[in-house]
């Protein structure tokens, strides 16, 4: 009998290993929280898992409640099985992963889910795919360092990270910032003070839709562009950490920018067009706030 039970192990072993080192090469593992109970399976994640397929029932593997990780492993709780993803597609050595990219993640059937991205704590929503504006921020869509997620039905195409080495004023000046004239202003700031704005006439009402914050993604310059409209009808224009790069007036729908550029500002869905008069380029901001 104890024969037996010996050779049973040994032949256990040898199965159990090659499975084993094939899951390691793959760097797939499966990890479940049995009778609701909370589980950690050790893995080298280098900062990066992806749940495969829910084994589990009822929607409980929501990453932050019912999964997450660490640099040393993956844990679940409340039910969770499922079976995870880890590690970086370069082998760990940095590569894609640490650079800005764009990535589509959907809330298929409304339901919550997490795509993995290194953010870098910067993302911004490019293209809204599903209808009906689900994709609002913190209600639709959200985000931390290590991905996206979008809930509700939201499905959207997303830009994130930074892009360091385009962080000059040559390339800042190809984009939408560009086309308000950023070079020019940045220089002159510079050098001299910018001339004053010109005398502003009696205002004329402004449209109850238009005051407020929004924000665009500036694909040339790997920025975010920042516009806020006053209800006295003052505009201006900022980089992503706030500093003012043109300033205007908007009257009878035309923005006047102190350097003599104008634009137009239209409505459009829960943001605002910007169109360059000079150029015929225009650009969509959502708005923030």
């Amino acid at each position: 009998m104890r024969s037996r039970m010996i050779l049973a192990a040994v032949v256990a072993i040898g199965v159990m290993a090659p499975t084993s080192n094939a899951v390691a090469e793959q760097r797939l593992m499966q990890c479940d929280s049995n009778g609701y109970r909370y589980q950690y399976c050790n893995a080298d994640t280098q900062g990066r898992v992806i749940l495969l397929r829910e084994k589990s029932t009822g929607n409980l593997c929501r990453q932050g409640r019912g999964w997450g990780f660490d640099n040393n492993g993956i844990w679940v709780d409340k039910g969770c099985r499922g079976e995870f993803s880890y590690g970086r597609d370069d082998g760990g050595g940095g590569g894609s992963w640490d650079r800005p990219g764009k990535l589509t993640c959907e809330s298929i059937g409304y339901r919550h889910r997490y795509c993995n991205a290194n953010t870098q704590d910067r993302v911004s929503l490019v293209r809204e795919i599903s209808t009906g504006n689900l994709c609002r921020q913190g209600s639709g869509w959200g985000y931390d360092s290590g991905g996206i997620w979008v809930d509700k039905g939201c499905r959207g195409e997303f830009q994130y990270g930074r892009d360091e080495s385009r962080r000059n004023d040559a390339a800042i000046a190809a984009g939408i910032l560009g086309a308000f004239a950023l070079g020019a202003a940045i220089s002159s700031s510079q050098q001299a003070a910018p001339p004053p704005p010109p005398p502003r006439p009696v205002p004329a009402a402004v449209p109850s839709w238009a005051p407020g914050s929004y924000h665009a993604w500036d694909p040339e310059s790997g920025d975010n562009v920042l516009l806020y409209v006053r209800t006295s009808g003052d505009v201006s224009l900022r980089n992503e950490v706030g500093a003012i790069i043109n300033e205007g007036n908007l009257r009878d729908g035309m923005v006047y920018w102190r350097n003599g550029k104008q634009s137009w500002l239209a409505r459009e869905g829960p943001g605002v067009m910007l169109g360059d008069v000079d150029t015929g380029k225009h650009y969509y901001f959502r708005r923030s706030a």
